[in-house]
């Protein structure tokens, strides 16, 4: 078996199985509350501390059966008079047997007006070992916006470092733990998580929208390593995404916000919560937990709405697997563009070749097919026209070429009018 082959298939069969490697929690206040307001005798609401003690025993303890020791991470966002702020506190001690759990959580709770929490477990996949949990990842960009990130799963660490570019790394170049740098000695300790935050912040940053840009990014991702696991939470400060990509029912949500069928001992929640694995027993394990299906995103705003956003890549995009491309594309020129651009293509095998346009939620706009006969360079038009001849809008799309075999190769594109 080919080193490739024996990769595609260790892929399949950890995705098959019903494994549970990180865990994460995502908490966000109920417009108005608070998330460090107290319930009865100064304590915390009791869902949040069911909440918080479920997920400190699933950090390691002998009733749970996964290995999630290698460390525990939390990040908060507070109000500090109308500046959002935020502060992360980091272990490289599982959280079942840290006795400082609660104490670092509480340092997180202290502010008046905590809005958001998000926490993860770490199991080592990829990256440095016996650190502190670099998760929840944070970033800041140039308006002083933090953004947080953590991750569940698995990717291919080279693959997202020629998607991002090292152009784009090495003005924020990933930790290395103090073993060298990134693109030398280091390289080895780089935390696949981290790129994958990298990846989506730079398109979240081309697009202007942080869910333009986060979908932009998974359409790409989906494209190039269909298999891996991409179950993420993320912050941008103000709503709370969560993503699931896994076979693994291994998502869960509690919207307190909008279900009218939450029985009245059940229905005093100042907060709603996103957790890989629920509670087993109190209160919050008879709350009604929803399970985000695969291939969903979830986002839960501040403003106290919900959004799901379900198969908005297409069956084409999502089924395919990844083979070695008969094409190889060159940058579009001009990109961004007005009337037109052009799109070339170094073609090494003949055949029938078919460009595809699709806008930002994944959805196809335009085709066309051509025959190819010898190997070369051939330049593809588009003028931002759907394929009904109707003119589209400004905006980010991803273009695609692809041959009979359903081998192909892709890009973005960014039209301005």
């Amino acid at each position: 078996m080919s080193k490739a082959l024996f990769k595609r298939c260790l892929v399949f069969f950890l995705l098959v199985l019903p494994l549970f490697p990180c865990r994460m929690l995502g908490v966000i206040a109920l417009p108005g509350q608070s998330l460090s307001s107290t319930y009865i005798a100064g304590a915390w609401h009791p869902y949040l501390m069911e909440e918080l003690e479920a997920f400190r025993l699933q950090g390691g303890s002998g009733g749970w059966p996964y290995n999630n020791r290698d460390g525990w991470g939390m990040t908060s966002y507070h109000l500090e008079g109308d500046v959002l702020a935020a502060q992360t506190v980091r272990s490289e001690l599982e959280a079942y047997s840290d006795g400082n759990y609660y104490n670092q959580t509480a340092a997180l709770l202290s502010a008046s007006e905590v809005t958001m929490l998000m926490g993860h477990l770490r199991q080592t996949s990829s990256g440095a070992d016996g650190i502190e949990n670099p998760h929840p990842f944070n970033y800041a960009n140039d308006d002083g916006q933090i953004f947080s990130f953590a991750h569940n799963g698995d990717l291919d660490k080279e693959d997202l470092r020629a998607l991002i570019g090292d152009d784009w790394l090495s003005l924020h170049p990933p930790q290395t733990f103090g073993s060298g740098n990134w693109d030398g000695s280091g390289w080895d300790d780089v935390v696949d998580s981290e790129l994958f935050f990298f990846w989506m912040i730079k398109n979240i940053e081309s697009s202007g929208s942080t869910l333009e840009g986060m979908i932009q990014a998974l359409i790409v991702l989906e494209q190039q390593q269909p298999y891996h696991i991409k179950n993420f939470l993320f912050s941008d400060g103000y709503d709370l995404f969560a993503y699931r990509r896994s076979s693994a029912s291994d998502i869960y949500y509690f919207d307190a916000s909008n279900d009218p069928n939450i029985p009245p001992h059940l229905s005093g929640s100042n907060h709603r919560v996103i957790m890989s694995t629920p509670p087993s027993d109190g209160l919050t394990s008879e709350l009604p937990w929803m399970e985000l299906a695969d291939r969903s995103l979830l986002i839960f705003r501040g403003d106290g709405s919900t959004e799901i956003h379900e198969g908005f890549l297409t069956t084409e995009l999502k089924n395919e697997a990844l083979r070695p491309a008969a094409c190889t594309l060159s940058q579009a020129y001009p990109n961004p563009f007005n009337a037109s651009t052009i799109i070339p293509v170094n073609v090494t095998e003949s055949g029938l070749y078919h460009l595809n346009i699709f806008n930002s939620r994944g959805q196809k706009v335009f085709s066309e097919s051509r025959v190819i006969n010898a190997r070369g360079m051939y330049l593809f038009k588009w003028t931002g026209q759907n394929s009904h001849g109707d003119e589209l809008s400004s905006g980010s799309y991803i273009y695609q070429i692809k041959n009979s075999e359903g081998r192909f190769s892709a890009g973005k594109l960014l039209m301005l009018k």
